[in-house]
């Protein structure tokens, strides 16, 4: 009795002294999910820092909070990529909350590992939790800087720094290879040398260039693959990047030679590559093949898309840009969209137009989204500062009102300086400066592109020989696209681009334009972007390039 007595004045000063009283509490945490997150890290925060914390407890309760933070944070993520009800203030707020989380979880766990190497007595067995927290550690930091990647920010030293520092101390325990369930909940079992390539192949994948959803679906690659992706002390074959544990920062492309050096770490795609590969040509042999490996928030022509990606980005030959970039300093004119670039490009306008009703075409044009007269056109257009280009590229700052809608992959009309006539570019990289202001670079997909209207004639479609056997019953689709016309590669144009979810594999159309109309089969989906579909096409009757100059206008 008097012992109990005496250990009452030394309960820890903490609400949640132990975990069935944090238990208690965390039944009463707030419906939305945002605010369920910060109450978490707040109270990570404090705990971590509270002196007197018994080490079971501790551990226990910071274990506690994280697993209770799993289905709130993964909900209040999947707000911040998808809600379309909050405000950019609200979204902007739920990142920084996401962001704080993950760097509380990590520090609160490497407190938990200070303190276990401080209790731990030389030569004595080693703590039977150490490698589990060294894994949730390594995987929070490297959920930090996936949200940092979200908004285009570069991830921090600090993080480099913590990362290398626990990767390191796990490698001299020899605990890097101590497989386990991180939690409870995960599918597969992980280790320390997974967690630790996490941010390292995120980052090495070129975030820069990805849309926010394509980010998300790529880390789940990364964690559904990783058992497979490799790292040595010397570069070997599937090693194409570098990680300095000494001078931790971004990685970087392996060079040719590899330095001797004790603290480098070569690290790349592996027998993982051989893996993506024989799921993409599977999705791609029976595209209506459910996928679930990745999550059923993603269609499987997304995922298709997204592993090509990540495994060009993790390969031997990335994309690069083909010249070097002149400085620029110029206003151009911008509009952004699929249905910006079908009204403001070159249009094309089919023979027998105007022998259709006014019934007829107003069924075109709700079918197609587009205005059938260049009068009607509605896009709305802004000035952005060019600072920079090349034959194919330029750089821009987007001005603030437009951020909402400048992301990777959105689809660019504009008017360089001198030009009259639109070119067609797709934002392909996105940064932020310390300033937060954002900077992209813009593709220019094509300096000809001729927007045309296409007449479904696959299964299912009713054959005419001119419009007027199309009056009454007008069960044609037509479908509007943007032909690509002269490119960096120049020559026939294989690629179209059509709305976004108009892709069909097999799919042929007539196209518009001209006496002689050629047809198109659409044939793989190449990129999906904000509003539009660009799509591999073959040409069934004469060639798109003849067919287009027959038609255009004079330049």
């Amino acid at each position: 009795m008097l012992q109990w007595l005496s250990g009452l004045g030394n309960k820890v000063d903490h609400p949640m002294y132990n975990v069935e009283e944090a238990r208690r509490l965390l039944a009463e945490l707030p419906p939305d999910n945002g605010k369920a997150v910060e109450e978490i890290s707040a109270s990570l925060e404090t705990v971590a820092a509270t002196p007197g914390f018994p080490l079971s407890d501790r551990i226990g309760v910071i274990k506690l909070l994280d697993e209770t933070g799993q289905k709130r944070e993964a909900a209040a993520l999947s707000d911040f990529l998808r809600s379309t009800k909050i405000k950019e203030f609200e979204r902007l707020r739920l990142w920084q909350v996401l962001v704080e989380h993950w760097e509380r979880l990590s520090s609160a766990y490497r407190v938990c590992l200070k303190e276990i190497a401080q209790a731990t007595k030389p030569g004595g067995p080693p703590h039977p939790e150490r490698a589990l927290l060294v894994m949730r550690a390594l995987r929070a930091l490297a959920n930090e800087g996936k949200m940092l990647h979200l908004r285009y920010l570069p991830v921090k030293p600090r993080i480099w720094q913590e990362l290398a520092e626990l990767y390191s101390q796990a490698e001299k325990e020899q605990i890097v290879a101590e497989v386990t369930k991180a939690y409870a909940t995960d599918l597969l079992p992980t280790n320390a040398r997974q967690e630790f390539l996490r941010l390292l192949m995120m980052d090495a994948a070129g975030p820069e260039s990805e849309r926010m959803l394509e980010m998300e679906l790529s880390a789940r690659v990364v964690a559904r693959m990783g058992s497979g992706f490799a790292i040595q002390a010397k570069a070997e074959e599937g090693c194409n990047f570098c990680f300095d544990l000494a001078r931790p920062g971004r990685p970087v492309r392996r060079p040719a030679e590899v330095p001797a050096n004790a603290t480098l770490r070569c690290f790349g795609v592996g027998r993982a590559g051989a893996a993506i590969q024989e799921i993409i040509d599977r999705l791609t042999a029976n595209p209506q093949e459910p996928e679930k490996r990745f999550g059923d928030d993603f269609p499987v022509q997304e995922k298709l898309v997204v592993l090509k990606r990540l495994l060009l980005q993790w390969g031997e030959s990335p994309p690069k840009r083909h010249g070097p970039r002149v400085k620029i300093d110029a206003k151009i004119k911008v509009a952004h969209g699929f249905p910006a670039a079908s009204e403001l490009v070159t249009r094309i306008e089919f023979s027998g137009m105007a022998e259709m009703t006014e019934d007829q075409r107003l069924k075109v044009k709700k079918q197609t989204g587009i205005a059938l007269q260049a009068q009607e056109a509605t896009a709305v257009i802004t000035e952005w500062v060019e600072r920079d280009g090349s034959n194919w590229g330029i750089g821009v700052d987007v001005p603030r009102q437009d951020e909402p809608w400048a992301r990777i992959g959105t689809l660019i009309v504009f008017q360089a300086p001198g030009h009259k006539s639109w070119w067609v570019g797709a934002i392909r990289r996105i940064s932020r400066d310390p300033q937060d202001h954002m900077h992209a670079g813009i593709e220019i997909v094509s300096k000809k592109p001729l927007s045309v209207y296409l007449r479904g004639i696959g299964e299912g479609a009713q054959r005419a020989e001119n419009w007027q056997t199309s009056s009454g019953s007008f069960q044609f689709t037509y479908v509007n696209a943007v032909i690509l016309g002269e490119s960096e590669t120049s020559g026939t144009r294989h690629e179209i681009l059509v709305a976004r979810e108009q892709f069909n594999p097999g799919i042929q159309y007539e196209v518009m334009m001209g006496e002689q109309t050629p047809h198109v089969r659409l044939d793989e989906l190449l990129e999906r972007g904000e509003d539009y579909d660009c799509v591999r096409v073959t040409w069934l009757k004469g060639q798109a390039q003849q067919s287009a100059q027959k038609a255009s206008p004079a330049a």
